[in-house]
C-alpha cells in the first residue's frame, strides 16, 4: 500500500493491534482464533492439548495469540509447529502428525463442516477480534467509502443473503457479521 501497488487489504485482517499502521473500515466481522481436533482423539479441552503437537499458519493471527496473550497455554504444548498454509496443517491433523490445529473461525468453521467426521473445534476460543478493510494510514476517504458500502449491504439483505449461501460452510450472518 505504501508504494501504491494495491488500495486495501482485506482477506479476513484483523484489525486489533494494527490501529497505529493502517487506517480501518468500521469491522464487519467477529472472528476468534479457536483449536480444532482429530474426532475421537479423545482432545475435550486445552488441558488435553498439553504435550500434543499444535499446527497454525506462520505469520498468523492464531501464532500471535500463541506467542502472546495465550503464551502460558502454547507452554503446555509439546510443540507449536508453523506451517506454510492452513491446507496442509489440516491434512497432518487428519494423517495424524499434528494433534490439533490453532487457526481462525472461518477456517475451522469451513473444515468442521466440509469434514464432519474428522474434526471438531474445541468449545473455548483462544480469543475474539474484529476484521475489517485495513488502508493506508490516513486514507480515511476510502475506508469511510467501504463502510458505507458494506452497512448498505447489511441495509438491503445482501451481507445475510451471502452468508445465508455459504452458511453449509460455517459462515454466520447473525453470529459474526458486525455492521447493520
Amino acid at each position: 500500500m505504501n508504494q501504491g501497488s494495491i488500495n486495501c487489504i482485506w482477506n479476513g485482517f484483523t484489525m486489533e493491534g494494527r490501529e497505529d499502521k493502517y487506517t480501518f473500515s468500521e469491522p464487519y466481522m467477529l472472528n476468534e482464533q479457536v483449536i480444532v481436533v482429530k474426532k475421537g482423539s479423545g482432545i475435550g479441552g486445552y488441558d488435553g492439548l498439553a504435550g500434543r503437537t499444535v499446527a497454525t499458519q506462520v505469520d498468523s493471527a492464531a501464532l500471535e495469540v500463541l506467542q502472546s496473550d495465550r503464551a502460558d497455554l502454547a507452554a503446555t504444548f509439546g510443540s507449536l509447529d508453523q506451517i506454510t498454509d492452513y491446507n496442509n496443517a489440516f491434512a497432518q491433523l487428519e494423517s495424524g502428525l499434528v494433534d490439533a490445529v490453532a487457526c481462525d473461525l472461518s477456517i475451522a468453521a469451513y473444515q468442521t463442516s466440509a469434514n464432519p467426521d474428522a474434526f471438531v473445534m474445541l468449545d473455548e476460543p483462544l480469543s475474539s477480534e474484529h476484521y475489517a478493510v485495513g488502508f493506508k494510514l490516513g486514507d480515511t476517504e476510502r475506508a469511510e467509502k467501504v463502510t458505507q458500502a458494506l452497512k448498505e449491504l447489511a441495509a438491503d439483505g445482501t451481507a445475510k443473503e451471502i452468508c445465508e449461501r455459504y452458511a453449509e460452510y460455517g459462515v454466520d450472518y447473525d453470529g459474526n457479521w458486525t455492521l447493520g
